[in-house]
């Protein structure tokens, strides 16, 4: 499923609001790839367009899917368009209005108890503080 970025924002941002969903957030050079860990053989996988920016222009192409594993040495296949992926697409959106666009920091803000956390640390106090990960959908 395809959608563009709402406004203008950071990079740091746009990795906050994948973190928040929980998502596994990495920078390429003109891409931000995030995905969900494999569950049922399937697993949630959004590519953002930067530019090769650090702040990405309004519009930019998101492109979110669902990744189908078959074996872990070959390829996978992938569907594009399906009611969770909408639901998931709805979800990103909003995470992503919901961030500050100008976040220079690369922190996350735990959405249930308002602690701020790097990358690694956000993930395991999900863990251990609240006991669970998110869990897609699928």
């Amino acid at each position: 499923m395809k959608a563009s970025l709402p406004r203008r924002m950071t990079l740091h941002a746009i990795e906050a609001a994948g973190l928040i969903l929980g998502y596994r957030v990495k920078r390429e050079p003109f891409d931000v790839v995030a995905f969900r860990p494999l569950y049922n053989g399937k697993r949630f996988h959004m590519r953002l367009e930067t530019h090769g920016l650090e702040r990405v222009p309004k519009g930019s192409e998101i492109d979110l899917h669902v990744d189908f594993m078959r074996d872990v040495t070959a390829f996978h296949g992938s569907e594009a368009e399906s009611e969770e992926i909408a639901f998931e697409m709805a979800q990103l959106l909003g995470a992503l209005k919901a961030q500050d666009p100008e976040r220079t920091r690369p922190r996350v803000r735990c959405p249930e108890c308002g602690k701020e956390f790097g990358q690694e640390a956000y993930r395991a106090h999900r863990t251990v503080v609240h006991g669970r990960q998110r869990r897609s959908r699928l």
